[in-house]
């Protein structure tokens, strides 16, 4: 088939051969793409609208195996016409933790090839029939319901069929101005034939995709001009390979400054695009052929629109395919790239392995690394003590020790598996005891940061003194733990505390007060006084992991503490 152009068949309508000036055929490339982006945004839109969170859920519950996600990305993308509000929704739930990234990875894949859809739509309902009979009803109805809907689902759902209809309208604009113009001018005969002309058709799809940022208003303006005969089948497709290479434009854009995740998403949009791309273009006359077989076999007189339609979902199946052996391997890669601050410093700097061999040796790379995690607990407390509280920080910090906390674990569990001497037993307790003081200060951070955004300065101006005097104890206490100081000393944590409490009281006395007073509502007074109680509890756990790090060095006698010491409660007001 390469190098054939389409004839029609004797039952075919007849092409339309009019001439159109210049004037006619920009109006009518200008107004047909207009109606068809116009159409597709109020569909999109419409159809997000009307969904509802229905998308979410279906991300959410529908994606927990490769397969699952496949089928989600397909249906979902095929469902809003848009693979761009499906991956910008599986990008969320990835940085949410709703949904892993090995799965997101598949409902990427997926609405690729959910995208096809739309030139099925363009090759099955677009030149059948008058367009504009057809496409009408879908204006006039959607019109009606968009004004006279009494629900916004009502109104919504006129949105998406009207915008349908105006889609239909855009095409049928096309198919008029490529009618006239396509008997006189053929793109491809300026191009040189074979793997080279091909790259060129593709490069004009990818920046026609990238400039007009609509995939679909670009495959249904390429399945018109090739129904209209000003390109090839072979040309139509090559253009259709370069609208999915185009459509990498907006995941490399979002992911501009974003989080790790979504910018290994974003890579694995390229990367699939890309792939697929080069593939089809190598494999590009053997796929034709291949589905004129196809179209032969079934009997069926296939036009260029339908052929084209098929070629764009057949090399996007063939992606997928070529996706299945490489999806394990991709995901390591992808998880090795694009660190976050938060999975850099996951990495332990001093828990090296050959040290265990020397358990003295291992036990300081432990000291030294609970000192970094004694670090990150401080610095969510430092922007607890902010106002308003920094709940980004704070976020940042804990989940650094978060993430860090495992290597610890293990590292700690592999050192205890040697046969060790009592005190090395017990120097190992002390630091499990850190961590775990650490991991309840951050902790006890997360949420006093959490409600103290909510409750903003201070309620009342008698109030302010108390609530500032409290603060500037915890922060003093604060700088005092943290162990990576060259002035580190529990001691003087332990007396900070020592203030930090009477300031403690001092504020609690003066809440209970206003409230018992009518200065503040009741309500209010409980909120401030579980913040204070936040605040008490993450610096008190803060001293008590400094104690831990202080005896590690052997500086100071340490009284053994249990784990009942630590308050299960975060309001509780015992030390």
């Amino acid at each position: 088939m390469t190098g054939l152009r389409y004839r029609r068949h004797p039952e075919d309508s007849p092409l339309d051969t009019v001439t159109l000036s210049p004037f006619d055929v920009a109006a009518g490339l200008l107004g047909g793409i207009g109606l068809f982006l116009i159409g597709m945004h109020m569909l999109t839109e419409g159809l997000k609208l009307a969904a509802g969170r229905a998308l979410e859920g279906l991300l959410e519950r529908g994606t927990a195996s490769p397969a699952r996600g496949l089928a989600a990305g397909m249906l979902m993308t095929a469902a809003v016409q848009s693979s761009t509000a499906v991956t910008v929704a599986s990008i969320g739930f990835v940085n949410t933790g709703l949904l892993p990234l090995g799965n997101a990875l598949w409902v990427i894949f997926g609405s690729n090839v959910g995208t096809t859809l739309n030139a099925w739509l363009v090759a099955a309902l677009g030149f059948g029939f008058r367009i504009d009979t057809f496409a009408l009803p879908f204006v006039g109805a959607g019109a009606i319901l968009m004004l006279a809907g009494r629900t916004l689902r009502a109104r919504a759902l006129g949105q998406a069929l009207a915008g349908f209809g105006v889609l239909f309208l855009g095409i049928d604009v096309l198919k008029d101005t490529f009618a006239g113009f396509g008997a006189a001018v053929a793109p491809e005969d300026f191009v040189a034939p074979g793997l080279a002309g091909w790259l060129v058709l593709a490069a004009i799809g990818t920046v026609l995709t990238v400039l007009m940022q609509a995939s679909g208003a670009v495959i249904a303006l390429v399945i018109t001009a090739a129904q209209g005969g000003l390109l090839s089948v072979e040309a139509a497709c090559a253009m259709v390979i370069g609208t999915n290479v185009g459509t990498t434009s907006t995941a490399i854009l979002s992911a501009i400054g974003a989080t790790a995740n979504a910018r290994r998403l974003a890579a694995a949009h390229v990367l699939f695009n890309f792939v697929t791309g080069a593939v089809a273009l190598l494999l590009l006359p053997l796929l034709i052929a291949v589905l004129g077989l196809l179209r032969d076999w079934l009997a069926q007189p296939a036009t260029p629109a339908v052929m084209v339609a098929m070629f764009h979902t057949a090399f996007n199946l063939l992606g997928v395919l070529l996706m299945v052996p490489i999806a394990a391997p991709l995901l390591r890669l992808l998880t090795q790239r694009f660190r976050s601050r938060e999975e850099e410093v996951a990495q332990p700097r001093h828990l090296d392995a050959n040290s265990l061999a020397v358990p003295d040796l291992a036990l300081h790379a432990l000291r030294m690394e609970l000192a970094r995690t004694q670090g990150f607990a401080a610095a969510t407390l430092t922007a607890l003590a902010r106002v308003p509280p920094d709940e980004a920080a704070i976020e940042r910090e804990a989940s650094a020790l978060e993430a860090l906390a495992p290597a610890i674990g293990d590292y700690v569990r592999r050192l205890s598996g040697a046969s060790l001497p009592p005190a090395l037993v017990e120097a190992l307790a002390r630091c499990l005891r850190a961590l775990q003081y650490q991991e309840s200060a951050a902790a006890a951070a997360r949420q006093a940061g959490q409600l103290g955004t909510s409750l903003g300065v201070a309620p009342t101006p008698e109030l302010a003194p108390a609530l500032g005097a409290f603060r500037t104890a915890i922060a003093a206490v604060t700088a005092s733990a943290e162990a990576e100081r060259s002035d580190f000393s529990a001691a003087a944590a332990e007396h900070r505390l020592d203030e930090a409490e009477t300031r403690y009281q001092a504020l609690k006395e003066a809440l209970l007060l206003a409230g018992a007073h009518a200065r503040l509502d009741i309500r209010a007074m409980q909120d401030w006084l579980r913040l204070a109680s936040l605040q008490r509890r993450a610096v008190e756990q803060l001293t008590k992991a400094a104690r831990m790090l202080d005896a590690l060095e052997g500086e100071t006698p340490v009284r053994e503490f249990t784990l009942e010491e630590a308050p299960l409660s975060v309001d509780s007001d015992e030390r």
